[in-house]
């Protein structure tokens, strides 16, 4: 007689027994997942700021390259107010608030930015100045001629359109004036036979007029206008501005460009919103020994201000090597301001690229909360993940400084 087959199933300790078993493998398998995740998106978050600082460093390096060509690191001025007077490269350091730019606030207030202004002169385009007849030696106020050797044949621009922002610098003069271009051309002047010369306004578009004994305007006074027809005298160039800056008016950084500074109308547009802080430095050179090391400015462990916020007073004694007399004015030549930037020889970038995401769940702090901690590496503890960068650049024209 046969027995019938054992049917009975799994009993509740078996059960249960499975049950964990699957809980278990389920959890680790969804703590593996989410542990990858939060690596994919740590390891992107790297990535967005490691590209964010690789384009910001060949954006700067290579208009820092060629800032101050045509006029080296001479002070160049744009108008007869003294905070009209630029140089190649001009910083501003922690800029206050102004119409359209918000600096960080809160829990971000130290994470204020320098504003980098960069001239530079188009000396493929330039023209050698030449002497004026004894009528036109009033010719830099106004709109008079000035006189120059090479024109092109009448009917046109020479390149210099009506409009163009110009230059006129000499290399053995300190000092460059900015005016703008009002019409090229070949106009006969008399005890001339061969008269070439281009009608400008001087001063910048927009800037306060200079006075009659101003370095722009007084061809006695200034020799800049010492024209002797020969190969030392002045060149009239097109000169470009561009400004950068990192705006908080959005509550987040933006990194924006304004494509003609202080020289035209446009706006400021955005570059990148990856871009959290710029800071800058400047390599000051002891002239007489360029072997010495390099002073940086700023430099608050010796002391050492901003070069935008020496006074001949805080300043004088810091300037390296022998630099002469000191002048009246805390502006233009004879001032600690101007004897520092002649002697830049080296620009340091300090960029902070940050993630376009936080990422919250990691965060200790809150920017609500007004303040916030500092994680391992000394950055806000806010969820973003910071990348440092520094860059150096040497100018290559600023060896090129007028006598």
């Amino acid at each position: 007689m046969s027995r019938a087959p054992d049917t009975r199933g799994f009993s509740l300790i078996e059960l249960m027994m499975a049950t964990t078993i699957a809980l278990v493998v389920i959890a680790g398998a969804i703590s593996a997942g989410t542990w990858l995740q939060r690596r994919s998106f740590l390891e992107e978050r790297t990535m967005e700021t490691q590209n964010a600082a690789r384009a910001a460093r060949d954006l700067f390096t290579p208009v820092l390259q060629r800032a101050g060509e045509g006029f080296g690191s001479s002070p160049l001025y744009l108008g007869g107010a003294p905070g009209e007077l630029r140089y190649a490269i001009h910083v501003t350091s922690q800029a206050g608030a102004s119409a359209g730019y918000v600096p960080p606030g809160g829990a971000y207030a130290d994470l204020r930015s320098d504003v980098l202004e960069i001239f530079e002169a188009d000396s493929a385009r330039s023209l050698r100045m030449r002497g004026c007849p004894t009528t036109y030696d009033a010719r830099f106020t106004g709109t008079s001629p000035l006189c120059l050797r090479t024109l092109a044949p009448p009917g046109t621009d020479a390149g210099l359109p009506t409009g163009s922002v110009l230059v006129a610098a000499d290399p053995s003069v300190r000092g460059a004036c900015v005016g703008v271009a009002q019409a090229a051309r070949n106009v006969p002047i008399a005890g001339e036979t061969d008269s070439r010369n281009i009608a400008w306004s001087v001063g910048a578009p927009g800037a306060s007029a200079f006075n009659a004994t101003s370095f722009c305007t007084n061809p006695t006074a200034s020799a800049l206008w010492e024209v002797q027809g020969q190969d030392e005298d002045p060149l009239l160039m097109p000169v470009s501005s561009r400004i950068y800056r990192v705006n908080w008016r959005q509550g987040r950084p933006a990194l924006e460009l304004d494509p003609d500074g202080s020289l035209g109308p446009e706006e400021f547009r955005v570059l990148s919103e990856e871009i959290e802080q710029l800071r800058v430095r400047l390599g000051v050179a002891t002239l007489e020994s360029p072997n010495d090391p390099l002073r940086y400015f700023p430099d608050p462990a010796n002391s050492r201000p901003p070069i935008d916020e020496c006074t001949n007073a805080r300043c004088w004694n810091l300037i390296p090597g022998d630099a002469g007399t000191m002048g009246a004015q805390d502006y233009g030549p004879g001032s600690a301001r101007d004897e520092l930037m002649r002697r830049v020889r080296v620009v340091e970038l300090l960029i902070t690229a940050r993630s376009a995401r936080p990422d919250r769940e990691a965060a200790r702090g809150a920017p609500d909360a007004g303040t916030l901690p500092d994680d391992d590496e000394g950055n806000p503890d806010d969820g973003y993940k910071r990348r440092h960068f520094l860059i150096r650049v040497t100018p290559r024209n600023f060896g090129y400084a007028g006598g």
